[in-house]
């Protein structure tokens, strides 16, 4: 269960506390957030309304971590990395869980996020130390603001704290609030690992309190963030510091006169409606020979005829219509 055995110490009478200087906290505004279940429409978590005072004591003391962070070899931390990794794989059912209440993400899906996001810490460590190795140099820019989605909460948070941490950055992490409880998790796992205190923080709370205070905050060096529509309101906020976006995308499938016509129109089924399309990297749009055409939209009609609606969630509509032939200006699904 979530929130037992090694990560009891993050939950506090129902309630996930927050992680600042290498401890878990509660907040004193007394407030808490709900966290809704999806499938149940029910309240599932609680985690902490952090107020703009516990954000600033957790900005000086990462400020003051990654000067002596910067100065760590490159082999402890990659070490650390590394610890961290295997610690999160150890611990992948109790994250997984999490991802399936708090996002309704399938089991299957939601175990297979947290194991690449382990591998994608020991490969960013691994990365870090080739860098080196080829006589380059890397240099921290100092405190990162690190904002993941609720899509994947844990893989694109791990993303940006493993890149930050072997270049010799310091993260303060801000959780997507669907989402938050497998965050807290997860930097657990790098609390475990015994990263110093204080270069890795969790808060989390409202957007309204903490979201602007956070992105136009004076002791943050740099944002990375991935999102939709926010990521404009971010860049007018955050001044002249740097940023790194990843604000969604418009992938296209393109199919080629010799591609096997199965396998493409099985994988435009799994890109376009697997995790119900919510994904940054889901295909949107089909580029297809003329001459196949007419064959691969069949093919991906029988396909479509297949899928199914759980049955715990009511669908807000009905299933795509059919694609159809006919000229180059087809079905918009396709």
């Amino acid at each position: 269960m979530a929130g037992t055995g090694v990560f009891a110490e993050i939950v506090d009478g129902g309630v996930y506390k927050y992680y600042a200087d290498g401890k878990w906290k509660n907040s004193s505004s007394a407030k808490t957030v709900p966290i809704i279940n999806p499938t149940s429409r029910k309240t599932q978590y609680k985690v902490q309304a952090c107020k703009q005072e516990e954000v600033n004591k957790v900005m000086e003391a990462a400020k003051t971590a990654q000067k002596s962070w910067a100065k760590t070899p490159l082999w402890k931390r990659d070490e650390l990395l590394h610890k961290a990794a295997a610690i999160l794989k150890e611990h992948k059912a109790q994250i997984a869980e999490c991802l399936v209440k708090e996002i309704a993400k399938p089991a299957k899906d939601a175990v297979t996020e947290v194991v690449r996001s382990g591998d994608l810490v020991s490969y960013t460590a691994e990365e870090g130390v080739r860098i080196l190795g080829e006589g380059k140099f890397l240099i921290p820019l100092g405190v990162i603001l690190a904002i993941p989605p609720f899509n994947y909460p844990v893989n694109l948070a791990v993303s940006k704290i493993a890149p930050a941490l072997i270049a010799g950055n310091a993260l303060v992490l801000k959780p997507p609030t669907q989402g938050a409880v497998s965050t807290l998790h997860m930097v657990h796992c790098f609390h475990l690992a015994g990263f110093p205190k204080g270069l890795i923080s969790c808060v989390t709370g409202k957007g309204s309190e903490i979201g602007d205070f956070l992105t136009m905050h004076p002791g943050v060096n740099c944002i990375s963030f991935t999102g939709g529509d926010t990521g404009n309101a971010i860049s007018k906020k955050a001044g002249m510091i740097p940023l790194q976006m990843e604000l969604g995308g418009k992938d296209a499938c393109i199919v080629l006169e010799d591609a096997d016509l199965d396998l493409i129109a099985a994988n435009i089924i799994k890109g376009g409606f697997s995790y119900s399309g919510q994904r940054c990297t889901a295909v949107k749009v089909v580029l297809v020979m003329e001459s196949i055409a007419d064959a691969l939209v069949e093919k991906v009609n029988a396909e479509i005829a297949k899928l199914k609606w759980d049955p715990r969630f009511r669908p807000v509509a009905t299933a795509s219509p059919p694609l159809t032939g006919g000229g180059p200006h087809r079905n918009p699904y396709f």
